[in-house]
């Protein structure tokens, strides 16, 4: 896994970290039991899960966690689970990965590193809380979870907006910091309520830092874009 982490972090990337906020070691005692919770709560809302499950690559199954890594034209992602109940990944963003995309060869996106996806970016926090929600529901959630979400590697990119149907910017938005952190602990009653209407504040609040200010009506218009929940 060493050598795909560095390639991820090489580039702009996300580092997400989903768990109880109350420690349990063994909270699921049998590490066999991990992959299936894992693999009820991916997210599908658009083509890709997340987490990324390849049911054809190899999973590692250590002491108390197990993970896989994927690498595939711009779906470049490694995350482990651990008995705890404590989910951790890392995954490039997409657009800085389409010199090896056949997929992505299409968007006027510029080279590597220079822009940040508005919808890319509204959809994978959507994806994020959909997926707290689901595994505060399983044996591996508890009654409050903690949600941890870094968007690194983003100074001196601009916003891009990745929807062709929707109106390009007029200006410039660009950002100076180099990464932008998240935090936030959760009921899980709440979460299960609404995780897309979770993800709203902390997109804006991104996007606060390129100095552009989105309604919430502009970011939900664009979030019911997705396919319903399932």
């Amino acid at each position: 896994m060493a050598a795909l982490l560095d390639k991820i972090k090489s580039r702009g990337h996300w580092w997400v970290v989903i768990r109880p906020t109350r420690f349990a070691k063994k909270r699921i005692p049998e590490i066999h039991a991990l992959y299936p919770i894992l693999e009820k709560s991916s997210v599908h809302l658009r083509g890709w899960d997340f987490p990324h499950l390849d049911r054809h690559a190899e999973l590692r199954i250590d002491l108390d966690w197990i993970g896989q890594e994927s690498d595939w034209e711009h779906h470049i992602e490694v995350w482990r689970f651990y008995q705890s109940g404590q989910f951790v990944d890392l995954s490039g963003i997409r657009y800085d990965w389409r010199d090896q995309s056949s997929m992505l060869s299409g968007y006027e996106a510029g080279k590597s590193g220079t822009v940040l996806g508005v919808g890319d970016t509204l959809f994978r926090f959507t994806e994020i809380f959909e997926l707290a929600a689901r595994l505060s529901l399983t044996e591996s959630g508890d009654e409050e979870m903690y949600v941890a979400i870094k968007v690194c590697g983003i100074r001196g990119r601009i916003l891009w907006v990745d929807n062709p149907a929707r109106t390009p910017m007029f200006a410039e938005y660009k950002a100076s910091i180099e990464e932008f952190p998240y935090e936030t602990v959760l009921r899980r009653a709440d979460l299960i309520a609404d995780p897309g209407e979770l993800a709203i504040q902390p997109v804006r609040e991104l996007f606060w830092r390129f100095g552009w200010q989105p309604s919430i009506e502009l970011l939900r218009e664009q979030q019911a874009e997705l396919p319903r929940r399932r």
